[in-house]
Parts: C-alpha cells; structure tokens; sequence
C-alpha cells in the first residue's frame, strides 16, 4: 500500500491484464528503487556522523600535535588531511580520552573553534571554517576565469611521515583519466582535475614507500600537507630467487615489447629549466608540449613537439663568466626516456663496462622490484655512469633510475659540456645527476618524470673565491592520449612568433590556463621575482 504522504497514483488502464501487471510492477519497482536510494543516502550520512561519534578511550599522555593525531587515527582506524599552517604540527598538546566521542577528543585536542571536520569513507578533513560558521576551503585563491572553474584545485605538500621531510617527485594525480603531476623538491605540488572527476581518487606513489589514495571531493580547493609510509619489505615477503642482475636486464629489454608502448600516443608534457649562478637566476624557461611519442623501437628523434605555451626570465645583468654547452632542451628530456634511448648502463654492447649488483627489494606502486645498482668497473677511466635501476620482479617493466656520471672522472666530461670559457678561468664539475620514472597506464609503462641537474664551480686564476653554478632541466608527463593518434602537421611544430613583456616575474598560476605544472619551489620563485628583466611568453 502507498503511504498516504504519497499522491495516490492510478495506473493506466490497459486492454490485458498482463499490461495491468506490468505497469503495476514497474510503479512497485519505482518505489523499492526511491525506497533504496533513501535508504542509501541515508547510510551514508549516518556512516559519516558514525565515525565522529564513535568512542575510543586513550591513555593521558603528552606529545606534539601530529604524534598525538597519528595516536589518534590509529586508535579510531581513521586518516586525517589538513594544512599544517592551520594546524601546528610541532605545538604540545595533552592527549586523554576515556570512552569519548571520536569529535569530542579531536575539539579538545585542537581547541580552537574555527576548525571543522568532512568525513568521507576512513577520511576526515580539518578545515577551518568561514566567519558564518559554514564550510570554507582553507585556502581562498584569487577569482579565477570561468575556463578555470571548470577545474579543480588541489595544492599540497608530501612528507616522510617519520622524518616529516619533503619528498620530492612524487607521483600524483588520477589513474582512472591519466592525468597528473609530480610534487617539486619541496614537496609541493598544484594539480588541476576536471569538474567531472572530482568524485574519484587521488593517487600519489613514490619508490620505496606505500602509495595512497585520497578522495578528491574532500581535497577540492584546499591545501593539505600528505604524509607518505615507508614500505620496508621483510625477507619472509620475498620468495628468494637469485637472478643474476645481467639476466634481469636483458629480461627487462626483451619485455618492452609488453611493457611498453609499440604504437604512439601523445603526450602532455610540462617541461622546465634554469640556470643559476651563486644562487642568482641568470635564466628560467617553462613550457606545455603536446608530444608525439612514436614506438620505444624508434628513437627520439622520430617523436614530435607541439609547443603550446611557454615563457622564459631572463637576467640581464647576470655578468657570465662562462658558456656552458649544456644537453637542454625539450630533446634532452626526450632522451631521458632511457627505455627509447637506452644509456651505457642499459646498452647491451656496454655491459662489460659495468659491475652490476642485486641490491635490494624496494616497493614501487605497491609492487615489489628490484633495485640494482651500477658503477664502471675498476679499469675504465671514461667517465661513465653510476647508480640504481628499478625493474618490477614479476613482469620486468623499467620502472625508473637514479644514476650521475662517476665523480671520479666527473672533469672528463667538460670537453662535452663547455662551449667556450677564458684561458684563465677554471672550471671545476661537482656533479651531474638524472633521475628518471615511469608509471603505468592501461598496462603500459610510459615516462612519467625526468630530471638532470648539474652543479659546477668556476674561478679565475689568483684568485681565492669562486663562482658557483647550477644548471637543472625537468619534464614531467601530465596527461597521456591513446585514441585517434595522428602525427602534427609540419606547421604545427614551429616555433610560434616570440612576445616580450618588460616586467618583473611573478609567479602565477593561472597563466597556464587548463594544463598542469610542476610548481616552482619557494626559493626559486623568491629568486625570480628579484629579476626585473624580461618575461619571454609563446603561446
């Protein structure tokens, strides 16, 4: 029977009873359904309140604010996200609980009244909340373009969550669409996800610890600080096998054909690089490509580039003392792809150049996989290279490397890299280093993020001090289209025309419209906005 707060529907009248019946179940189906979703909608906001109102009890004790939450989340089976400038993670606090209310022990714990909770699923967010007292991001940008409201905004910073340091280059973004970027040397990172996906997951992965996900509904214009686990992987996990590390990498080479891209797709790519002198910017250049990446049995030089907006500081009273013929570019960080352009270490025919060893187990998107380590052996004096590779243990996809060319021989390198540079001056090499990673979609491993970065000093002869130099080049892969591929027209892939605007730099987010970025870290933008030179934008 219809209750009653119901309108009393009637069905139609068919000519067969068998009509009757049907209209009649579908009008039952219609109320089960309105009945379920009811229901359902009605859970979930009684789940929510649930976790709030549960009780936990917790012995007093004494400890900074983010130990007594750790306390606090283990105890409750929760996990908290906010911003560390809203809650200070180092403050002391008491923490004591007997049998109280999950929100009771969090309002004592936090005393302060402008916080407030969101929970969805095991996942609360501490915010603070608007004068009105109703819901208000932690963050309040600038109005943006409608173009932009299109999108959300999600700003955080990832940490170690034992030495509570930065972790750079943390993968982040949204496995469903393939879409991302990846956190800077500060930890910190912007990502722009679409309206339409906000309902789903924020992934973030990094070598070597347990990779997490976050709801984006409860992270949508706010500014949260995400602290990442260590994954130690413990012998009884692994089933021992010994492999000898040539074996795993002849494996790796000979499964890129599974793993790997064997038809192109195009690539959106956000790329950038400077150069400093005694910390001082001398240039600064950020650029969008779209990328024509064509099979990894092709190299680099059969992909393409589509630029789609860039812009470039330069300093023009930077005073250089040296030219440096440095390996920038957007081909640079083509060729960082090591699985398309395969280094020495990687190069079958250099094998017998370098020691290999089986280092380790380490996690990587919660799979296990081998960490080998390489160096030239003891009678080669060319300056090769040295560091770890990452291949997955079950299907031996090359997940990434961190290697730099062998101090030892470090100078031997220059002839390479200088271009031109007085008779009198020295030039001294301290390091050159690489950093590469790739992650999965749709079953194949692409280039997700590349990085060189090479530190010099240089002094003239008589004289004691020196001017120190550091070069970096970074691209990383934020989005990946895999229908409908087609090669750019010859015409796509000039160089649009060059406009120049006198004024100095500010860092603004909003210039790259609807692509993502790596965001610059707070040194860097601090050291850009003392230039008062020339902004160079392409679109």
């Amino acid at each position: 029977m219809i209750p009653s707060c119901y309108p009393e529907i009637q069905p139609k009248e068919e000519k067969t009873s068998i009509g009757k019946i049907l209209i009649y179940t579908s009008l039952s189906r219609s109320l089960v359904l309105f009945a379920w979703l009811f229901l359902f909608f009605g859970f979930s906001a009684a789940a929510q309140q649930t976790i709030l109102d549960q009780k936990i009890t917790i012995s007093r004790q004494h400890s900074s604010l983010y130990d007594a939450l750790n306390v606090v989340s283990d105890k409750a089976g929760c996990l908290f996200i906010y911003d560390s400038q809203v809650l200070e993670n180092s403050k002391r606090v008491k923490l004591e609980a007997d049998d109280l209310p999950l929100k009771q022990v969090l309002d004592k714990l936090l005393a302060n009244p402008e916080l407030a909770y969101k929970v969805i699923g095991k996942h609360i967010l501490i915010y603070k909340a608007g004068n009105s007292g109703t819901e208000a991001p932690i963050s309040n940008p600038a109005p943006v373009p409608d173009t932009i409201k299109k999108y959300a905004l999600i700003r955080g910073n990832v940490y170690d969550n034992q030495s509570r340091k930065p972790i750079p280059f943390v993968s982040v973004g949204i496995e469903e669409f393939n879409q991302g970027t990846v956190t800077n040397n500060d930890g910190f990172f912007i990502l722009k996800v679409p309206q339409e996906q906000r309902n789903t997951l924020l992934m973030l992965s990094h070598i070597g610890y347990m990779s997490q996900s976050l709801p984006l509904e409860l992270l949508d214009d706010q500014h949260v600080d995400i602290y990442l686990e260590r994954r130690v992987i413990s012998i009884q996990e692994v089933i021992i096998r010994y492999l000898d590390p040539v074996t795993i990498l002849t494996k790796a080479l000979e499964e890129r054909k599974l793993n790997n891209n064997t038809e192109p797709v195009i690539m959106t790519d956000f790329y950038r690089e400077g150069v400093f002198k005694d910390e001082n910017v001398i240039s600064f250049s950020e650029a969008v490509f779209k990328v024509y990446k064509s099979s990894f049995r092709l190299g680099e030089y059969a992909d393409q580039v589509k630029l789609m907006k860039s812009r470039k500081v330069q300093n023009a009273n930077s005073g250089d003392t040296v030219l440096l013929k440095l390996k920038a570019g957007i081909l640079a960080g083509l060729q960082l792809d090591i699985v398309k352009s395969l280094p020495g270490f990687l190069d079958p025919a250099q094998f017998q150049d370098y020691t290999y060893t089986y280092s380790d187990i380490v996690s990587y998107n919660d799979q296990d996989a081998y960490a080998i380590t390489f160096s030239q052996n003891k009678e080669i004096t060319d300056a090769l290279f040295m560091g770890t590779l990452y291949i997955d243990n079950e299907s031996f996809a090359i997940l990434g490397a961190d290697f730099e060319v062998n101090p030892k021989y470090i100078d031997k390198a220059a002839p390479e890299l200088i271009q031109k540079k007085s008779r009198k001056l020295k030039v001294k090499f301290d390091k050159i280093s690489y950093s590469v990673s790739y992650s999965n979609y749709n079953g194949k491993y692409y280039l997700n993020h590349a990085k060189s970065e090479l530190q010099l000093r240089t002094r003239y002869r008589n004289h004691l001090s020196f001017s120190k130099f550091n070069t970096f080049m970074e691209i990383a892969t934020c989005h990946i289209d895999t229908l409908n591929i087609r090669r750019f027209e010859r015409q796509e892939v000039i160089k649009p025309d060059i406009v120049f605007s006198d004024a100095p730099y500010s860092y603004d987010e909003l210039f790259w419209g609807e692509y993502n970025f790596i965001a610059p870290e707070e040194k860097l933008g601090d050291a850009l906005s003392k230039i008062i030179g020339k902004i160079e934008k392409i679109e």
